[in-house]
């Protein structure tokens, strides 16, 4: 007989370190091993890994705040044995995920009464057809949010593409081009025209043979001529933009103002009409190069990025309907039966190793053994007991959480796809409402729901001032520069505006990079985060992702992860 060498499956050697030192010995090699998942990106599709089985049994959580971060943790918690309350201050799950259908209702906490959402049918569209929606909140996935995109994945969310950029958007400056707005696919065109021929006349001063190996001048030169649509004129290259004769207009063709129709390079026996070609000067003037021209090119922004089909806070839905065993009575039960609504917590008091939540009125249950705050930061410090320090508070409070507010309109018809040919993206205005959405589905429909407006930062602190009306019409007085007769196209009396700063328990949008651009804040509230080691913090404020829900599930695996380690012993 050939003699075998017993085989150490990696289940037989965790086993055996167990054996010898205990969970805590067993959940370190598991790290080790990349067996489960630790509170940095992992690689894709181990993003959603649980904690180990069972590590929290017998271990009571409470999670604050029923937003995406919270609900994770929940979910993660609850799977790994333990018992979780979810303690959410208002009367809904998703905190600032927020998708709003007909009917839906909220409230800015200085209204007196609250605003509805309403829909008109149009055509064979009911108010309530599932594409009519606005993303009050968040409104796009892009495709480097793993965690997000592997948990839409296993929580069944279907997902379709979000049009960041279509280069038929427009861009609207008042101080600029009369304040009529130009396609942005005329600016980038003309601008990428205009650098190209300078560059292409750096020969005629033989100063390009010192930029570039004199063998590749003519490889260079051609693909100046390629980049920037350039024709020859005896020596010289250059860019004649809408006056080419020998190849299609890149910048694009009018659209006839009578018919409304995009006129194709030669429409049957009528020839195109080229758009005029914007000189350097004029793209310089119009102030777009500072930002909007240019946003696709960032990481975060590609052309294409992903949204929920019928709304994000379709990821909300897929988290609450989660299976999760809630008790030991209820084995079987949904995350969404953790959620204690209307309790929002006034003191976390930590005693003799375990934390008492105390609402408004005074009342606190039995005690946790954990924490996980999913609190905004400023929030957060105005809760009072001993479970965090004086400095701690200062720190948490002087996180800048950035203004962002949003107005929506449904639309009489799709005037932007008939009108524009303008089919998703974003165009974009000097004015203080910044920037219109088109919607990314439901092309050709009879109707279909516009983010009107959508600012952040210094024009959101004053557009969240405004009253309900003052920011209707400002969005509606936008919209007529963009597109005229705007305010008849839509169903301007049933817009919706909404100002996350003046949202019931937020803050505002989002924290504004903290770690960037508050160094030092940032650093402060790592080190002071859990320094008592039974309350945690997360959120997408607590990562390098603010204003992203990949922050706010970074952030909660990474607190789940520690309340493992330390429940196993390993702190």
């Amino acid at each position: 007989m050939v003699s075998r060498k017993p085989v150490l499956t990696r289940r037989r050697f965790i086993q055996g370190i167990a054996a010898i030192g205990g969970a805590g010995a067993a959940y370190s090699a598991m790290h080790v091993m990349g067996l489960f998942g630790t509170g940095q990106a992992l690689a894709a599709g181990h993003t959603t890994a649980p904690l180990p089985n069972g590590s929290l049994s017998g271990k009571r959580v409470f999670v604050i705040g029923a937003g995406v971060a919270g609900l994770c943790s929940a979910l993660r918690a609850a799977r790994a044995g333990a018992e979780v309350i979810i303690l959410e201050a208002t009367g809904r799950a998703g905190g600032r995920s927020l998708t709003l259908r007909d009917g839906n209702s909220y409230q800015e906490v200085d209204w007196d009464t609250p605003t509805t959402m309403r829909f008109e049918q149009v055509g064979d569209v009911l108010p309530n057809d599932p594409d009519n929606y606005l993303n009050a909140g968040p409104g796009r996935i892009p495709q480097h949010h793993t965690r997000v995109l592997d948990y839409c994945r296993e929580l069944g969310v279907e997902l379709q593409p979000y049009i960041f950029y279509d280069a038929a958007n427009l861009a609207q400056n008042d101080a600029w081009n009369g304040g009529n707005p130009v396609q942005l696919r005329r600016l980038k065109n003309d601008l990428r025209g205009a650098l190209a021929e300078m560059l292409a006349k750096v020969q005629n001063q033989g100063a390009l043979d010192q930029l570039i190996d004199p063998s590749e001048v003519d490889a260079f030169l051609g693909m100046l001529q390629q980049f920037g649509q350039l024709s020859a004129e005896g020596a010289e290259l250059v860019y004649k933009g809408a006056g080419l004769k020998d190849d299609y207009i890149r910048a694009g063709y009018a659209i006839d103002g009578r018919t409304h129709r995009q006129l194709n390079p030669g429409d049957v026996i009528e020839p195109g009409q080229p758009w005029p070609t914007l000189s350097l000067d004029e793209v310089l003037n119009s102030d777009f190069w500072n930002s909007e021209m240019f946003n696709n090119l960032e990481y975060f922004w590609q052309a294409t990025l992903m949204e929920p089909v019928d709304g994000m806070d379709r990821i909300v839905d897929g988290f609450m309907d989660a299976d999760v065993p809630v008790s030991e009575t209820a084995p079987n039960g949904k995350v969404s039966d953790m959620v204690r609504y209307g309790q929002p917590v006034s003191r976390l008091e930590v005693d003799n190793g375990m934390v008492f939540a105390i609402n408004a009125n005074g009342e606190n249950g039995d005690p946790a053994d954990y924490v996980v705050t999913t609190c905004a930061p400023g929030i957060l410090a105005r809760i009072g007991g001993n479970f965090i320090s004086d400095s701690t508070r200062r720190i948490l409070s002087s996180v800048y959480v950035t203004p962002a507010c949003k107005v929506g309109l449904q639309g009489r018809y799709r005037f932007w796809e008939e009108e524009d040919k303008i089919f998703g993206g974003i165009s974009w205005t000097k004015d203080i409402t910044t920037q219109i959405w088109y919607p990314s589905y439901s092309f050709n429909s009879p109707t279909g729901v516009m983010t009107a407006a959508y600012n952040r930062k210094e024009q959101a602190q004053i557009f969240q001032d405004y009253t309900r009306d003052q920011r209707l019409e400002a969005a509606l007085a936008a919209g007529e520069k963009l597109h005229p007769g705007f305010r008849d196209k839509v169903f301007a009396e049933n817009g919706v505006t909404i100002a996350w700063a003046k949202m019931p328990y937020q803050e505002g949008g989002w924290a504004n990079d903290t770690a960037y651009t508050q160094p030092d804040v940032f650093e402060g509230v790592v080190a002071s985060d859990a320094s008592n080691g039974k309350v945690f913090f997360a959120g997408d404020w607590f990562s390098y992702w603010p204003g992203w829900q990949v922050g706010s599930l970074d952030s909660a695996h990474y607190a789940t992860d520690r309340i493992a380690r330390l429940a196993l012993g390993r702190g």
